[in-house]
């Protein structure tokens, strides 16, 4: 444990230094202007872009991008839907019509990007950041924890990555009626039991005041179809018996939660909640119109959700009301007890800006996509453009009224206007701290949300996978999610509490195989 914590935080330290520096020390290469040279360039927009914009061609990010690296870009877009962008891309694959860049979410592709490599849709860019890439090579150099992050198994570059300044603050969490807690004098709670104790008020002492007994202490706001994928997610309540309910590790040894004595004892406390009322019966579809409607109805004393698209939305919605929201810590065993994992995540996620095997000019490719690693690059793929969506405040980028007061738009599609949002550049922490994080009662959040030590996750991983155990990774986790979702909400509903059974199925369907798996990447990633 000593080993890997001081490997988490010499790689934490590491990193910082792109968030206390940035980019801006980085060289900006001389720009030679080439109008003849055109690139095609495949990327998903963003809903806050195609408010305003049917092309990238159009957003003014990219327009200075072409202007200043002299080349020219026709960009093209699938549908927003996420399905329709992944349905197009597989074509675009199967076809063999790759646009020159590719940016996408390469975890995705079947077998990982290595495999992308092995079918020769991308190329492989050890030998051209170097020679073609000064910003994005200078900032490997000074951040040698990034590039272990973005080379596949084989220890091969595959994009200009979509990368998160650190540290990155916790948007995620557990979120409580403040203004329920002031009314029934009930303290933020700390332990599972001050939970249980303050579910049970929310329960029995009409918190909302309009004498029905409808209100529906906890509930869950998350993408997805099963309320696991949430705990999955964030590790709230089972982080508090030191476990998560998926993938973890404990003294370098790759571990699954259910198979831990201690996710019986989450689990009954799952299930003691949903016997007593206690849990929103609506998250055994996870509608998310049915659940938010509830809360903006004064009906939900808690839930988890974003602090962005759930409790920004929903304070502002209700501004002037006694309605008010708290993000509490997560929840110990013990007072004052250090809680091992909460939500926790890297600065890369897999997404970046390939060069594919169809590109005729790999150099121009590649100053495309490093001068967003500039610092003009950076500046203006976070904010835009200089005295309209930002100026220059004490030596720090500071968006504007257009953008943080807009009268017709929230922040986020005001920015929208001018730049990505999402893309092949380092996402400024700024964007986090003056957009998602408007008010005080999100800055409390993460805060509050950061008092985790995070010392059991898993580092990401699915780079570390050869293409052969990512497909049989994907075998065997495909059929044991399907029988785990199914399960997790039996024993939570209290209709399933054989246990032993529920393990032994999950061995038979080969757990252990994807451990090992899991182990073996691991190990890969702790000897680069």
């Amino acid at each position: 444990m000593k080993k890997w914590k001081s490997i988490t935080a010499l790689m934490f330290a590491s990193i910082f230094l792109l968030a206390l520096f940035g980019v801006y020390s980085f060289n900006i290469p001389k720009v030679e202007a080439s109008n003849k040279i055109t690139l095609t360039y495949w990327v998903p927009m963003g809903a806050e872009q195609a408010l305003h914009y049917k092309s990238y061609n159009e957003l003014p990010a990219y327009q200075i991008l072409q202007k200043k690296t002299g080349i020219k870009i026709v960009f093209k877009h699938p549908p927003l839907s996420s399905s329709a962008a992944n349905d197009q891309f597989n074509l675009m694959i199967a076809s063999r019509q790759m646009t020159d860049i590719i940016e996408w979410g390469w975890n995705g592709y079947p077998g990982g990007p290595q495999k992308a490599l092995i079918d020769k849709v991308i190329i492989p860019l050890n030998d051209y950041i170097p020679k073609y890439a000064p910003n994005l090579n200078n900032l490997l150099k000074k951040n040698p924890d990034i590039s272990k992050m973005i080379r596949t198994v084989n220890g091969d570059y595959y994009c200009f990555p979509s990368l998160k300044e650190l540290p990155i603050d916790a948007y995620y969490g557990p979120q409580v009626r403040k203004d329920w807690l002031e009314k029934l004098k009930i303290n933020p709670p700390e332990t599972v039991d001050d939970w249980y104790k303050m579910l049970k008020a929310f329960k029995t002492k009409d918190p909302n005041g309009n004498g029905q007994a409808d209100e529906r202490p906890f509930s869950i706001l998350r993408g997805a179809s099963n309320p696991r994928a949430a705990f999955d997610y964030c590790s709230f309540l089972v982080g508090a018996w030191g476990i998560k309910t998926d993938f973890f590790q404990i003294n370098g040894k790759v571990r699954f939660g259910p198979l831990e004595p201690q996710f019986r004892s989450f689990m009954n406390t799952l299930a003691k909640w949903w016997k007593e009322g206690l849990i929103d019966p609506d998250i055994l579809t996870m509608d998310r119109k049915v659940i938010e409607a509830n809360v903006l109805q004064d009906k939900i004393g808690s839930y988890l959700g974003l602090i962005g698209g759930q409790m920004g939305t929903y304070l502002t919605v209700k501004k002037g009301t006694s309605f008010d929201l708290i993000g509490v810590q997560y929840p110990s065993l013990k007072k004052g007890e250090k809680v091992k994992i909460g939500q926790n995540e890297y600065p890369f996620t897999g997404r970046g800006a390939a060069i594919s095997t169809n590109c005729k000019n790999i150099q121009a490719a590649c100053k495309v996509l490093d001068w967003a690693f500039s610092k003009e690059g950076y500046e203006v793929m976070n904010f835009g453009v200089k005295g309209k969506s930002y100026i220059v405040k004490d030596g720090r980028p500071v968006y504007t009224d257009e953008i943080l007061n807009n009268p017709k738009l929230g922040p986020k599609e005001a920015l929208g206007k001018y730049v990505p949002i999402l893309g092949a550049y380092v996402q400024s922490r700024e964007y986090s701290l003056q957009i998602s994080f408007m008010l005080p009662q999100q800055k409390e959040a993460s805060k509050n949300w950061s008092k985790v030590t995070n010392e059991i996750a898993l580092p990401p991983l699915s780079l570390f996978f050869t293409p052969e155990e990512a497909s049989k990774l994907a075998n065997i986790m495909n059929a044991v999610n399907t029988f785990y979702d199914e399960m997790f909400l039996k024993m939570m509903t209290g209709k399933y509490s054989n246990y032993d059974a529920f393990v032994k199925t999950l061995k038979r369907m080969k757990i252990d195989e994807a451990i090992k798996i899991y182990q073996n990447a691991y190990d890969r990633y702790m000897k680069r």
